[in-house]
C-alpha cells in the first residue's frame, strides 16, 4: 500500500526537525541512536495502525438476483465490499450470513471465475443461458467487463445478476 504524499512529507518534516533537535541537544551517539529508534518506531506504528483501520472499513453495495426466464421474482440483498476488494469476496460474506442467497463458480487458469449458478439456478450451454453481471451505478445497467474474481465494486453500487440468454 502506498503512502499518501502528504504522509511521507509530515514524516519527512517530523524526523528531519528531530534530527536537529537531537544535534542541538549533548547526546551521545548511542543514547541519539536508541532515541531515534524509538521515534522512528512510534512513527510507523502509528502509519500501521491508520493502513490496518482502513483496512477494515466496509463498503456497503446492494446486489439484485432477476430471472424472467424461470418467472421468478426479483430479490434484493444488502452485501458488504472491502475498498478495493474484489465482488467474489462479497458474494462469499453475503452468502456465509444469508441463507437466502447462494451461488457457484468455478475458477479457469486463463480467465478467473465465472459465475456458475446463483440461488439454485445455473447457466446451461443446451438452453443457452448463463449469470450476466451488470453495474447499475448511474441508473443504467450496464455490463460488466469482467466477472466476479475481478470486479471491484464501488460503495453503494448496485450489482445485478441478471439471468438471461445468449
Amino acid at each position: 500500500m502506498t503512502l499518501p504524499y502528504q504522509h511521507v512529507l509530515k514524516i519527512h518534516l517530523q524526523v528531519n526537525d528531530l534530527h536537529h533537535w537531537v544535534l542541538g541537544h549533548k547526546f551521545t551517539y548511542r543514547m541519539a541512536l536508541r532515541f531515534f529508534n524509538v521515534i522512528c518506531f512510534v512513527v510507523l506504528l502509528q502509519l500501521g495502525l491508520q493502513i490496518t483501520a482502513d483496512a477494515f472499513q466496509e463498503e456497503p453495495i446492494r446486489l439484485s438476483v432477476i430471472n424472467h426466464i424461470n418467472q421468478q421474482c426479483p430479490k434484493e440483498y444488502n452485501a458488504i465490499a472491502k475498498p478495493g476488494g474484489v465482488l467474489l469476496g462479497a458474494m462469499r460474506r453475503l452468502q456465509r450470513t444469508n441463507q437466502d442467497f447462494n451461488f457457484t463458480a468455478s475458477e479457469n487458469p486463463d480467465y478467473g471465475y465465472y459465475l456458475e449458478s446463483v440461488n439454485g439456478v445455473a447457466g446451461n450451454n443446451t438452453h443457452r443461458t448463463y449469470w450476466q453481471i451488470l453495474s447499475d451505478s448511474d441508473g443504467t445497467p450496464t455490463p460488466t467487463a469482467v466477472g466476479v474474481g475481478c470486479y471491484i465494486p464501488k460503495k453503494n453500487e448496485h450489482i445485478i445478476f441478471n439471468f438471461t440468454t445468449w
